[in-house]
């Protein structure tokens, strides 16, 4: 392991921890009532990550669907036990869009739930599925700082497809009222190559990108004085998942970058330093 060379003080490191069938990508293909005739393969993976942290000294924030706790709870605990934050992912992986405020109120409070019970603490952190709050389902706050969140990393401030809330902006911002208290927003992290605007940072961006492309992107918000979040997936680790039959872009999109994806997981942790998102709201919320 080579010596950390950045002195700023730290970008975040975020885990979704979901299994490979269980993504946006494919939900339209495998329903809810069929995950369990899939082989599950998130408990090796994430061993698999925890040892390369471990490795590093890595401490981050592990963003844990409540569907996947109920069935490997002995995970979440070691995932806790090994000194890492666990925050929710929801339970079911619904997109908010797709979602009533009653029906979202349900899902994270059941997720929130079964992880408190199983780690014996609280959860404060949420990240919707698929960054799926954007500017029409920003409701979701209010909702989240009811049940008991303190911050929530579910936008990305950029145009997609499937997601994006362009004009959010790059900085975190307190989504509650005036006289609410707190419930933080720390949004994906987003970079400028020339006129461009370019997400990066995790997931897809990070398997598809060249690794100079990343951590040039890095220190361009380093340069800024701003906080980036690095988040990665168990299933991004593991090249042997079984193939989903699902249409061609989609596997494609889904796989791509897979087998290099932990070489360059390990270069940036040997380039800078990580902190879990909880230390991050503590960090913005005293003005640090």
């Amino acid at each position: 392991m080579t010596p950390k060379q950045n002195v700023v003080a730290g970008h975040v490191f975020s885990v979704d921890v979901e299994e490979y069938y269980q993504v946006e990508a494919f939900s339209g293909i495998i329903q809810r009532d069929k995950w369990k005739e899939f082989p599950s393969r998130a408990e090796n993976s994430t061993n698999r990550l925890l040892a390369v942290l471990d490795q590093h000294q890595v401490k981050g924030t592990f963003f844990v669907l409540g569907h996947l706790a109920e069935n490997l709870p002995g995970l979440v605990k070691r995932i806790f036990d090994a000194g890492h934050e666990i925050a929710s992912h929801g339970y079911g992986h619904a997109m908010i869009t797709t979602l009533t405020p009653q029906a979202f109120r349900e899902d994270i409070r059941k997720s929130k739930r079964i992880l408190e019970d199983i780690i014996g603490a609280p959860v404060n952190g949420y990240r919707a599925p698929t960054f799926s709050i954007v500017e029409k389902t920003s409701w979701a706050y209010a909702i989240l700082r009811q049940e008991g969140f303190s911050y929530s990393s579910s936008v990305f401030p950029i145009l997609h497809d499937r997601y994006g809330w362009p004009s959010f902006g790059d900085s975190p911002k307190n989504m509650a009222g005036e006289g609410e208290g707190e419930i933080w927003e720390l949004p994906m992290s987003v970079g400028t190559l020339g006129p461009f605007r370019l997400p990066f940072g995790g997931g897809g961006y990070l398997r598809m990108y060249p690794l100079a492309l990343t951590k040039t992107l890095f220190r361009g918000i380093e340069r800024l004085g701003r906080t980036g979040i690095v988040y990665v997936h168990p299933w991004e680790f593991d090249p042997e998942q079984p193939e989903v039959k699902a249409p061609f872009l989609r596997r494609f999109r889904h796989r791509l970058g897979i087998a290099k994806m932990e070489g360059k997981l390990i270069s940036l942790l040997d380039a800078m330093r990580f902190k879990t998102a909880t230390q991050y709201v503590k960090e913005i919320s005293s003005g640090a």
